[in-house]
């Protein structure tokens, strides 16, 4: 930032460039320290948080930010920290690409990697409130029916069958995650169908093709699992409106009940196919796979590093330099092509290990 701050580049009427971001990113910091949950954690699991880092808080600052428009020009006071984090992302892409995306190449990456996690940290609180109130109504239900069948008046069913609604929320969340992972995987089964085609040796085609078999089951066993989320968000809210409004709808009651019969079905189904993807194809996967899948896309990784590389310096020593350039080089990778969502932990962590030795050849 200092080099940049000293070169005269867009000037214009507004100022330099670089100076607004650096403005910027000088505002940014205190709300993004503000923002952060800290600290003493009691028992492993207990913290004392403030009330704007609950998690029913963060669940309507989640859907605030949908509404909250993130700038490359200035910063919005009243955005949510997510959204200014991609104001400020989108700033830094705009003062590289000033200078032929030459500088600020791993700063764009680290403020990438922050807003993401920023919005995962997000999704996780939308499923914990999600889980913490269809439990919530799960039992409200059942005191309900259990008073109702006991003599209870019309308001206590009344409170039963509004207590079903949050469960509709659950199942629209797990609708969009499976929507989202079932694009990756799609995207991803696709690029190794060209990768296999363009390799040259028997041996790295039939990797790739194994890795593209594994791809191709975790994406059934996500559609299995969509279709369960999609029966359920539709036999839940329809169960609700035939307790409710029976009277007045003219289909058939049974149509819930079969909807969640197929929504049962679809989630034993999955958890089935599960078992058999863990433990039997994954099993007989070659160890080495995460080397012949990183030969596949060495061009690429090598364009990568290229990239993320910048001029070594006297100061640190040069194999950590180049360590560091292998680091974000395996980050970037392993964001575009999310093969976490295929591989078990330990084949996931060769693909990882390859590339941060340095995508050594092999030795044939």
């Amino acid at each position: 930032m200092h080099r940049l701050l000293t070169q005269s580049v867009d000037k214009d009427s507004e100022g330099d460039s670089a100076k607004r971001m650096f403005d910027r990113l000088q505002t940014f910091t205190p709300k993004l320290d503000d923002s952060l949950q800290k600290g003493h954690t009691y028992y492993g699991f207990l913290k004392k948080r403030r009330f704007v880092h609950w998690d029913i808080s963060i669940v309507f600052r989640y859907f605030y930010s949908l509404f909250c428009c993130s700038s490359a020009v200035k910063s919005n006071p009243l955005a949510p920290i997510q959204t200014e984090t991609l104001g400020v992302v989108k700033q830094a892409r705009a003062l590289s690409a000033q200078h032929q995306n030459q500088v600020l190449r791993r700063e764009i990456r680290d403020l990438e990697y922050l807003y993401w996690s920023t919005r995962e940290s997000d999704i996780a609180s939308l499923i914990f409130v999600s889980v913490f109130l269809v439990f919530l109504a799960s039992w409200i239900f059942s005191i309900s029916r259990i008073i109702t069948r006991a003599g209870g008046s019309d308001t206590v069913t009344d409170v039963g069958f509004w207590a079903l609604v949050p469960s509709s929320f659950g199942a629209s969340l797990a609708f969009f995650h499976f929507v989202r992972k079932l694009n990756i995987l799609t995207s991803l089964w696709f690029i190794l169908g060209k990768k296999a085609k363009m390799a040259s040796h028997m041996d790295d085609r039939e990797a790739i093709k194994k890795a593209r078999n594994v791809t191709f089951t975790q994406a059934f066993l996500t559609f299995i699992r969509l279709l369960a989320s999609v029966a359920a968000a539709i036999a839940l809210p329809w169960s609700i409106a035939e307790l409710g409004y029976g009277d007045t709808i003219d289909t058939s009651s049974r149509i819930p009940f079969w909807f969640a019969v197929g929504a049962i079905s679809a989630a034993i189904g999955s958890v089935i196919m599960f078992f058999f993807v863990e433990y039997y194809v994954r099993y007989y996967l070659p160890g080495n796979l995460g080397e012949f899948i990183c030969e596949a896309f060495r061009e690429e990784i090598e364009n990568m590093y290229k990239v993320l590389s910048v001029p070594f310096n006297d100061v640190v020593p040069q194999q950590a330099q180049e360590k560091e350039a292998w680091e974000y080089t395996a980050r970037e990778f392993l964001h575009k092509y999310r093969f976490d969502t295929v591989l078990a932990a330990d084949l996931f962590g060769t693909v990882l290990q390859y590339i941060q030795a340095g995508m050594d050849p092999r030795k044939n």
